[in-house]
């Protein structure tokens, strides 16, 4: 028996792993395509849109950089249940990414031109959400309930990973020709995050169905 139980947990173990490592390498192609090229302080680099809001701009890539690359590992140390002073510290350093990357994100939502207002409305939610779930995973552990922690933490890293999968999809559609590149950006700024989440609420709520 135990050790069926075993080979049971290296299994989800493995199968953690395997998942975690595919949204990582995501990641590291959103960050190495995406997100380093405003590394160049540039107004070429940054347009015209957004260069006059380039801080706004900056403090959202660092935040939503930072987050990416710490919450995959937290996800896996915190659902491997190697729970330690990284997994402690690494879980300050994410929500304090969190907080620096809605800051700008919320600057660069209400600075969007009024012509753009979907769009707005749209990146203003996703922070929205990103602060909610981010602050409840937090909450959770504070009140010592690791099973909630663990199911919010999954929620905010979907939040979290919604730029990556914004730009997935935004390059999916342009080839596709489905909608001009305005109509994409306006569907994917909803679709980028309530989507994902919609998807991975039946998963949280299935494992433990399954646990029980």
């Amino acid at each position: 028996m135990n050790r069926t139980v075993v080979t049971t947990r290296e299994q989800s173990h493995s199968f953690t792993l395997a998942v975690l490592g595919t949204v990582a390498l995501i990641a590291l192609w959103f960050i190495v395509t995406r997100a380093l090229r405003y590394s160049d302080f540039s107004v070429s680099t940054y347009g015209n849109h957004f260069w006059p809001r380039r801080w706004g701009l900056m403090l959202h890539i660092v935040g939503g950089v930072v987050a990416l690359s710490t919450g995959v590992v937290q996800l896996w140390l915190g659902l491997t249940n190697r729970v330690t002073t990284l997994h402690r510290v690494l879980g300050k350093v994410y929500g304090s990414a969190i907080l620096v990357g809605t800051v700008g994100g919320y600057y660069l939502s209400v600075t969007i031109p009024a012509t753009e207002v979907a769009y707005a409305a749209g990146l203003f939610m996703l922070c929205t959400a990103w602060v909610i779930t981010t602050s409840m995973a937090l909450f959770a552990i504070r009140r010592r309930n690791v099973m909630q922690h663990r199911e919010w933490m999954v929620r905010s890293y979907t939040v979290t990973f919604a730029f990556v999968t914004f730009r997935l999809f935004e390059i999916v559609l342009d080839k596709l020709h489905l909608a001009s590149r305005e109509d994409v950006a306006t569907i994917m700024s909803w679709a980028c995050w309530a989507v994902p989440l919609m998807l991975v609420e039946p998963l949280i709520q299935l494992r433990k169905i399954r646990a029980r």
